[in-house]
């Protein structure tokens, strides 16, 4: 039995953990770019304290621990991850609370609601949070229907839709300080979770204040309004469809793709999008990956892509851009 199977094995003999473990699991699988080899060990724990588990016995071992959300963000090495990666996608639960104070809705068919907080586990698709809030007539989070992701990656990285951020509505942040947890001590997850309450001023142009620390974020907590009227669900269900279609019409979901591949520099002010365009780069395609024909700031796997496809590029793309302008873009997707 090799190390990571046996790290595997003590986490899943655990008392305190509830969840699955698989080993050699192709990342493929769980990523919307559908690019990347084999994980050692792919580990979906159901709850915080599980998850603490799983960081306590890596951490212990002095193995590489690696956190997936949805997947829509990052491109994945052919070579696979050589360690555990820790999915998110069991920490699934959606719910809300009444705050029992009127808000006034300026951006609404109503004039007014209830603030509202809608709790969500770090693994809870955007898409599944929003037709949840249709359901419940919670009014707030519509524009970020058809986003292909999950709160806790929202949360840490700010995830931007129809000029409004997560930070905007996030009210509070659920997390485990990865630094604190003792590798000879019995995990309490009462101690070890943190609650960040949002600060504005923390958070910028897809950059939250979990970037680059050592956190594991399992919950988050976002503001909306209950809206108390007959036509509520529907009128909101309409227009999470509104954002969907409008996301269908630019081609989002043609083909597997992570996203925005360049983060946008409002200073230099051109999109990414235009400055790879003007670079004559739509359409450019190298092995199963292209540079779609539609939009400058999109790859796609037009099937059998690799990961290398991808960087290969990018890097073509940063270069051109770079030789014309001067302006060196920064890449949004993480290569793991």
């Amino acid at each position: 039995m090799n190390s990571i199977r046996k790290i595997g094995e003590n986490i899943k003999n655990s008392p305190y953990f509830k969840g699955s473990v698989t080993y050699d699991e192709p990342m493929n699988v769980h990523t919307t770019m559908k690019v990347g080899g084999k994980a050692g060990a792919y580990i979906v724990p159901e709850d915080a304290l599980s998850a603490a588990v799983v960081i306590q016995v890596c951490k212990k071992n002095e193995v590489r621990l690696v956190v997936l959300g949805g997947g829509s963000n990052v491109v994945v090495s052919d070579d696979g991850i050589d360690g555990v990666v820790l999915s998110t996608e069991g920490l699934n639960e959606i719910s809300f609370t009444s705050e029992r104070k009127a808000v006034e809705l300026a951006d609404a068919p109503w004039k007014s609601g209830v603030l509202a907080k809608v709790f969500c586990g770090a693994g809870a698709a955007m898409n599944d949070i929003t037709s949840f809030c249709a359901c419940h007539s919670l009014w707030g989070l519509s524009c970020f229907a058809g986003l292909p992701g999950t709160a806790g990656g929202a949360a840490y990285m700010n995830a931007r839709c129809y000029e409004k951020e997560a930070s905007d509505v996030i009210a509070d942040v659920f997390y485990i300080n990865m630094d604190k947890i003792d590798v000879n001590a019995c995990v309490d997850i009462a101690e070890l979770q943190e609650i960040y309450h949002n600060n504005k001023s923390d958070w910028s142009y897809k950059h939250s204040p979990f970037v680059d620390k050592n956190v594991l974020i399992v919950g988050v907590s976002f503001f909306c309004a209950a809206v108390d009227e007959s036509d509520a669900q529907a009128l909101i269900l309409s227009r999470n469809s509104k954002y969907i279609e409008d996301r269908t019409g630019k081609g989002h979901f043609k083909a597997p793709s992570a996203g925005s591949v360049f983060k946008n520099n409002r200073a230099f002010g051109k999109p990414s999008g235009m400055l790879v365009d003007e670079a004559g780069l739509k359409g450019l395609v190298i092995g199963g990956a292209q540079i779609t024909p539609w939009h400058g700031n999109f790859i796609v796997n037009n099937g059998g892509a690799t990961s290398a496809d991808i960087k290969n590029l990018v890097d073509v793309a940063r270069n051109k851009v770079k030789d014309m302008t001067g302006f060196v873009l920064e890449p949004e997707i993480i290569f793991i």
